[in-house]
């Protein structure tokens, strides 16, 4: 009688871009989804009548929080393990959601959209530039060589 070989786990597949930016995409939507369900009817009854440095505040701590999300992606790229870079993909969806969701809590005050969105968009634009980095090219096959490429 012998003894099975221990099961050796299947190598993660590769980081392509297009994997990427559908992690990232997909914990984009987890976050933001419910955010936007509970927030903007939520933030229709919050009527918020604070002063204008609350709000910078915010912006602040949102701006924090982004960063944090940003370097802890980066770090987490960065770790030698099989698929790092895939759930690096996942936890960068948290640093344009978070002025996303302050947004979305805080749609009644003007101020509150006018500095929590851009920051979202800067924060998603440094996102996707940081996917591009991290992806892996598609290597080419033997009949996409033979084809010369058409671009429009």
């Amino acid at each position: 009688m012998s003894v099975p070989e221990p099961l050796q786990a299947a190598p993660p597949p590769p980081a392509t871009f297009r994997r990427l930016r559908g992690l990232y995409l997909l914990g984009l939507g987890a976050l933001v989804l419910p955010g936007v369900v509970i927030g903007l009817p939520m933030g229709s009854l919050l009527r918020p009548g604070w002063a204008l440095g609350i709000t910078w505040l915010l912006a602040g701590v949102a701006l924090l929080c982004s960063l944090l999300s940003l370097g802890l992606a980066w770090r987490q790229s960065r770790h030698p393990e099989p698929g790092s870079i895939l759930s690096a993909a996942v936890l960068l969806a948290s640093a344009p959601a978070v002025p996303l969701l302050m947004a979305c809590a805080l749609w009644r005050r003007v101020d509150a959209l006018t500095l929590l969105l851009p920051l979202g968009a800067l924060a998603l634009l440094a996102g996707w530039a940081l996917l591009r980095s991290w992806a892996v090219p598609i290597a080419d096959g033997p009949a996409q060589k033979a084809e010369p490429s058409r671009t429009l």
